[in-house]
């Protein structure tokens, strides 16, 4: 647990603006703090309802998920402090961040939507082939696939290098958007959450949707992401 001291020095911002200045001068310190600290709830919440299995869940595979998995998983949320880390850093080199963003940017949204689908979903995709290629997924990619069961923790179970270059996949549209110049508050969150959610959904091992949806409207497979 020792590694959450590495969010020490945005706490100590944060206090110390809060006791000895009139307003934040760096409101992101504030925001990073908030959004890991939602990421980790979120990733929370789809562990509950992952083995809510009282609902009727239809579960994927029927075995549990053993202790020598929930040991490899422990820290599954490496890639939260990462990104904050990366985050701070991305302020730090670029200082009209610290200015305080609209809360919401209909143009943002836009710009984001299209540097995701245009830019970040084919390099998720290709990079993602590339770590099932034999080299990089003997030394690499056999962590993340070494996990019998699905689970939402397994969405942050990789390596070091995977978790730069998911950071990468999610940080183009984000800084993207706020370098043109149209940000908002909402558009990061809603982004970075969203995210989390789709991908704590398809590692889950319970499906959200029945599969006689897509038997019945195949070309929804290719709209909405599901475990299966």
């Amino acid at each position: 647990m020792a590694k959450y001291v590495m969010y020490g020095p945005l706490a100590a911002n944060v206090m110390y603006s809060w006791i000895y200045e009139d307003s934040y001068k760096h409101p992101w310190c504030v925001h990073i703090l908030i959004i890991c600290a939602l990421r980790g709830f979120m990733h929370q919440l789809w562990n509950s309802y992952n083995n809510m299995l009282f609902l009727g869940n239809c579960r994927i595979k029927q075995q549990g998920v053993e202790f020598k998995q929930i040991d490899n998983e422990w820290d599954w949320d490496n890639f939260i402090l990462l990104q904050g880390l990366l985050a701070t850093m991305a302020c730090l080199m670029f200082p009209s961040m610290d200015d305080e963003f609209p809360i919401w940017n209909t143009k943002g949204f836009i710009t984001l939507m299209l540097l995701h689908v245009m830019v970040s979903e084919p390099l998720y995709y290709w990079m993602h082939r590339f770590f099932h290629g034999r080299y990089l997924f003997t030394h690499y990619h056999s962590l993340h696939h070494s996990s019998s069961v699905p689970h939402p923790f397994t969405a942050g179970h990789a390596t070091f290098l995977e978790h730069l270059i998911l950071s990468m996949v999610i940080g183009i549209p984000i800084m993207g958007s706020i370098l043109m110049g149209s940000g908002s508050t909402s558009m990061i969150y809603g982004y970075v959450l969203g995210f989390d959610f789709m991908r704590c959904m398809g590692h889950s091992n319970v499906e959200v949707l029945h599969g006689a949806i897509f038997n019945k409207l195949p070309f929804l497979r290719y709209l909405i992401y599901t475990p299966t």
